[in-house]
């Protein structure tokens, strides 16, 4: 019970004092009666202090120090009366010294049952605040998303604190060397932790590292990981992994963000540049178109550049960074998807693979021709690449749906892996690294949106394994 004197002698509340006051009574009483009954015991006869020195260790450990030393001079009273007893001869003088060594072993005995309850009150308090700054550490680790861990280089054995589920998604239970929380690690990043984390031990200096974690549902999540030579235990790390996903999230749109934004200068200046040039060839094609004495098949071969050069410059004027987009016509989407095939008929050809268009039903769009011709040009180049050589088919079907017009475009390439699906429509994301770019996909879904319609990786049936959906309104 909590004191609010030092010495035990005042109390906080009415029951305390009751105790208190009983106490002190006992200490008082007790000792001394206990010397004197201890005498007419057989067995206690030989150790006539023996019950009241338990007693003063008792009423130490309940009412403190001051108790235990008047429970002393209670039991050394007891023995000077009794040496005193005419039957024992017992000379004044040597009463008092015997009662005077009596209060001193007492005393002792209070003494060291004093310092065992400090002892005790000490520990536990210690374990009260280390529980709650374990307590305040764990509410730390769950609000930051960390997790703190140690490593006894000795032992080989490593401790993680708890609250590791927002880290890692999982128990951090069976990781308790370096091997098994390596396994933590997704695969592609394990080699570098590993090394990076050895190079640190050898020149025993601090360590800093980003790397990722594929959880149990699936996600993948980024993790960082610091860690540092322990000041204070020999031979052990500490350190601290925190779930950094937002942040890297964070940083990877900023850095998209300022990747359009430089695509947006640029195409603007490109677009500033090609127009004139464009402007420039389409009259002088014209003018060539004019002339009676050209063959009929010079006729045909400037009509088709005259065609690809307006869609150059329709290209130009509706880069990523246009938001105004001209109105288009009833379009049939069927003729939309012939033009489009006869581009990549010949790519196809030299690699041995077939591409063809399905109408499955009359549709017609009202979104721009040229830009639902960009959506599959970017389309089919990619089903290109993919195809495999000697056995490959593209297939473009039109139909209609409901209020909607549909372009499918299906290929018997390989698919697409699950871990590229969640970024397939980022820009700059791609898998092609010689050659790609990542905005090809990235801009055929604005241009669908911008059109009004949206632009889906759907389901498929064999033998595709790859089928984009593109809806676009219906005129």
């Amino acid at each position: 019970m909590r004191m609010s004197s030092r010495l035990g002698l005042i109390s906080s509340g009415k029951v305390p004092s009751l105790r208190t006051i009983g106490g002190f009574i006992a200490a008082f009483f007790l000792p001394f009666l206990l010397t004197r009954v201890s005498l007419h015991i057989e067995f206690l006869k030989h150790v006539p202090f023996a019950l009241a020195l338990l007693f003063v260790g008792a009423i130490t450990l309940w009412q403190r120090i001051t108790a235990g030393i008047i429970a002393s001079l209670s039991m050394s009273f007891g023995a000077w009366r009794k040496f005193l007893e005419l039957d024992h001869g017992e000379h004044p003088v040597r009463a008092v010294l015997r009662a005077t060594v009596t209060f001193g072993v007492g005393y002792l005995f209070a003494a060291g049952w004093e310092w065992q309850r400090r002892n005790r009150d000490c520990l536990a308090f210690a374990l009260s605040e280390l529980g709650a700054r374990r307590e305040v550490l764990t509410e730390a680790q769950r609000a930051s998303k960390s997790v703190a861990w140690s490593y006894n280089l000795s032992t080989g054995r490593m401790t993680w604190e708890e609250e590791g589920f927002d880290v890692f998604g999982r128990s951090l239970f069976d990781a308790s060397t370096p091997e098994t929380s390596l396994e933590l690690v997704y695969d592609d990043d394990r080699n570098r932790v590993s090394q990076l984390y050895q190079d640190a031990l050898q020149k025993d200096a601090p360590f800093e590292i980003e790397f990722r974690c594929l959880w149990p549902n699936g996600e993948m999540h980024w993790l960082e990981a610091r860690g540092r030579p322990s000041a204070t235990r020999p031979h052990t790390w500490i350190g601290l992994t925190s779930n950094v996903d937002s942040r890297k999230r964070s940083e990877q749109a900023l850095i998209r963000s300022e990747k359009l934004a430089a695509i947006g200068r640029l195409s603007s200046t490109i677009a500033h540049e090609l127009n004139n040039p464009l402007a420039a060839l389409t009259n002088l094609i014209y003018l060539a178109l004019s002339d009676p004495a050209l063959s009929e098949e010079s006729r045909e071969y400037l009509a088709v550049a005259h065609t690809q050069i307006r869609r150059l410059s329709t290209v130009a004027r509706h880069l990523p960074t246009q938001r105004a987009f001209a109105q288009g016509g009833p379009t049939d989407l069927h003729e939309i998807a012939k033009e489009a095939v006869d581009l990549f008929a010949a790519r196809c050809a030299s690699k041995g693979c077939q591409i063809r268009t399905v109408q499955k039903s009359p549709a017609r769009t009202s979104a721009p021709k040229e830009d639902v011709t960009q959506i599959l040009i970017n389309l089919l180049n990619n089903s290109c690449d993919a195809v495999t050589e000697g056995m490959g088919e593209i297939v473009v079907e039109v139909s209609s749906q409901e209020d909607v017009a549909c372009i499918r475009i299906l290929d018997n390439g390989p698919g697409i892996p699950a871990e590229v699906l969640r970024h397939l429509f980022e820009p700059f994301f791609t898998t092609k690294t010689d050659i790609g770019t990542g905005v090809g996909l990235w801009m055929a879904r604005e241009l669908a949106t911008r059109c009004g319609g949206r632009l889906i990786l759907g389901d498929y049936a064999a033998p595709f394994a790859t089928a984009f959906h593109l809806e676009l309104p219906l005129a």
